[in-house]
């Protein structure tokens, strides 16, 4: 009773400002500490890699948390030194804070997301319209950050700003009730969400006590839910939604010498599309299904990476990699919402019709858990992403490792029209 989901709301609009800062500021941040496209892209990927690490090691400390103490604690995390990466010089001090600042937002990621997943159970339109409000916090970040270099001012100040509201966030989420709260007063045995409960004995079923062996049963609950290459998509995709992220503005005022507002602004209307992307389709989505609208979000992408990487006209590839940005913004949030569907989905299937019996199936797996899981394997490809985009930039030029990306993003929507329909997954 008396649920909100409002802390979890703002806090995807925080997220979003974060890396829509990033996405301008990355051209600047390589120029600062003297780097290539390889050698940038390797302080990305290490630094990634952490959060990855971070939120697949998490998902048991999430369940036994709740999802208000969880969320409430990885904000304060991520906004101290968030704060002080936007306060150090560059250099050394630099590269420790930006590599724990990303550490972080990966738990604040994979929070959020367990947030939502239990609150929208299952419903991709939902899901969507919360990832929605990240690309409008993105939106903003980037029209901060390209109006903060256009005045001659430092975009770290867009940094401090996130750093500030991120503190902010965390003292109202710590007393918020968020869908998948533990109840303190109720013991140790409640579980933070609602997809697995106690038997009438009081004796917890199988898979509750595994639910605490942190980020090894966030791995097996993939493969228990016969997720695994929808994981795999994942990746794939979020290799590309990363690489729009760092790779896009940065080719077009690096390679094709535009402005700083053309950049942000081709950014901007990249995220714009995928706010009324994600805003609207919910209706669309529930007719076509999870799956298909993955298959159209990466061949949209596909395509808008060709058009950017293969034009010499800034102005044709900004328009490129806006579609881009459009078109990718659908498979984050979808992928969240069959989480939540196949865990709520779980819990039936191992319940007999006798008083306190358990079938033989699988055993059941929270949101939080599959959540977790499923945002290491997204993290993973963006762990990978900068890595390869930054090695090929470096020995071919940025624009083929653009190509690779379009490339990626049409392999990921081939395997998705191939893989045999779920219906609790992604039919």
């Amino acid at each position: 009773m008396g649920q909100t989901l409002r802390p979890v709301r703002a806090t995807f609009v925080a997220f979003g400002v974060f890396w829509g800062t990033w996405a301008v500021a990355a051209a600047n941040i390589e120029h600062s500490l003297h780097l290539s496209a390889g050698r940038l892209g390797l302080l990305l990927s290490a630094s990634i890699g952490a959060g990855g690490l971070a939120a697949a090691a998490s998902g048991g400390l999430a369940e036994r948390w709740g999802t208000a103490r969880f969320l409430s604690r990885t904000l304060v995390g991520w906004a101290v030194v968030s704060l002080a990466a936007a306060g150090v010089a560059g250099g050394v001090a630099f590269v420790i804070t930006f590599v724990l600042t990303m550490m972080t937002a990966g738990l604040v990621d994979m929070a959020m997301n367990a947030a939502a997943a239990a609150g929208v159970a299952g419903d991709a339109g939902r899901m969507m319209r919360f990832h929605a409000l990240f690309n409008t916090g993105a939106l903003v970040g980037a029209a901060a950050a390209g109006g903060l270099l256009r005045a001659g001012m430092s975009w770290r100040w867009a940094w401090a700003a996130v750093g500030v509201g991120g503190l902010v966030l965390a003292a109202v989420t710590r007393t918020a009730s968020l869908p998948g709260a533990v109840d303190h007063r109720a013991g140790p045995s409640v579980r933070p969400t609602q997809a697995v409960t106690a038997s009438p004995g009081g004796t917890p079923p199988p898979g509750m006590v595994k639910a605490r062996a942190g980020w090894l049963r966030s791995l097996a609950a993939i493969r228990s839910q016969h997720l695994v290459v929808l994981a795999l998509v994942f990746a794939l995709t979020a290799m590309v939604e990363g690489g729009i992220d760092t790779w896009g503005v940065l080719y077009l005022r690096t390679h094709l010498a535009a402005g700083v507002l053309l950049g942000a602004g081709a950014y901007c209307m990249g995220q714009a599309i995928a706010i009324s992307t994600r805003g609207g389709a919910g209706g669309r989505i529930g007719r076509i299904g999870p799956r298909w609208g993955l298959v159209i979000g990466a061949a949209v992408a596909s395509g808008g990476l060709a058009i950017e990487a293969g034009s010499n006209d800034a102005a044709a590839a900004a328009i490129g990699l806006a579609v881009a940005a459009g078109g990718i913004s659908l498979c984050w949030p979808l992928v969240m919402a069959v989480a939540s569907t196949v865990a709520l989905a779980s819990e039936p299937a191992v319940r007999s019709p006798g008083p306190g019996a358990v079938s033989a199936g699988a055993d059941p797996v929270s949101p939080a858990a599959l959540v977790g899981a499923l945002t290491a394997a997204g993290y993973a490809g963006w762990v990978a992403g900068p890595a390869v985009v930054g090695s090929v930039a470096d020995a071919s030029g940025l624009s083929t490792g653009l190509f690779l990306l379009s490339g990626l993003a049409a392999a990921a929507a081939i395997v998705l029209t191939l893989i045999p329909a779920r219906p609790a997954a992604v039919a």
